[in-house]
């Protein structure tokens, strides 16, 4: 007969034992790793590790790197991934966030993704008092303008955001304009638009990752101009929204990580 006092206790060490499994695939996110590594980085002996990895393994949670003595990441992992992902409706998930923004600030929030060149919105919240038409539900704007778009712009590998920029024709003196606005986004955490998509209209937009550190889409609210520059709240605003979206599509990484 099983001692009742005994099931907390095991419970606990399934617990421990999943804890250290998880410990072990968070190592191999960003590329292989040797068994002595992983062990330095979860900070558990190396015979803990290696018989952890067996188990492993065993189940395709992980598999052989390209060198003997490496591990990555499995097929059951990546297909455990791949499904969370497909599950995902970022409008569902997001919108919540674009409601808090437009309730703080009673400006105009929205919701892009990249779409080839361009920022396509999903979502829009209308603020009071202007209306804004420059980007309605469906509607796209190249990554040059506004500042959801650019924000995508801005948080690409430099390669991508070069070929983005070369299908759109921007070139010479206007392409350095826009490196420099762009250049804000590394400065700040957001981008900012000050009458480029409309005039005497102004915005804040900021990027958001998915579980792999890609742009994913982002979050921008605006209104008039007098509303938006200066206003250092939105500015926080912004960052804290495009981070938090960024951890419900999984990512858990850093600005730095992300691309």
């Amino acid at each position: 007969m099983r001692r009742f006092g005994m099931a907390p206790d095991a419970d606990l060490q399934h617990l421990e034992v999943l804890d250290k499994a998880n410990a072990i695939l968070t190592a191999l996110e960003h590329g292989e790793r040797s068994a002595n590594e992983v062990s330095e980085q979860i900070n558990e002996p190396i015979s803990t590790t290696y018989r952890l990895i067996r188990t492993l393994l065993s189940l395709d949670w992980i598999s052989h790197g390209s060198a003997r003595g490496l591990y990555r990441v499995g097929l059951q992992a990546m297909a455990a991934g791949s499904a969370f992902v497909d599950t995902l409706d970022v409008r569902e998930l997001l919108s919540p966030l674009l409601l808090h923004i437009r309730d703080e600030t009673l400006l105009t929030s929205y919701l892009c993704l990249p779409s080839g060149t361009h920022g396509v919105c999903i979502e829009r919240h209308a603020g009071h008092g202007v209306r804004l038409l420059a980007l309605t539900v469906g509607g796209s704007m190249p990554m040059s303008s506004g500042s959801g778009p650019a924000a995508m712009l801005a948080a690409m590998p430099p390669q991508d955001a070069d070929e983005i920029m070369d299908k759109l024709g921007i070139r010479g003196v206007q392409r350095t304009a826009l490196r420099q606005r762009l250049d804000g986004y590394h400065e700040r955490g957001y981008i900012v638009s000050d009458g480029d998509a409309t005039r005497g209209v102004a915005s804040f937009g900021a990027p958001i990752f998915d579980h792999e550190g890609r742009v994913a889409g982002s979050v921008s609210a605006g209104g008039l101009r007098d509303s938006v520059i200066g206003n250092a709240s939105l500015a926080d605003l912004i960052i804290e929204t495009s981070r938090y979206g960024s951890e419900l599509l999984g990512w858990k990484g850093t600005d730095a990580q992300a691309h």
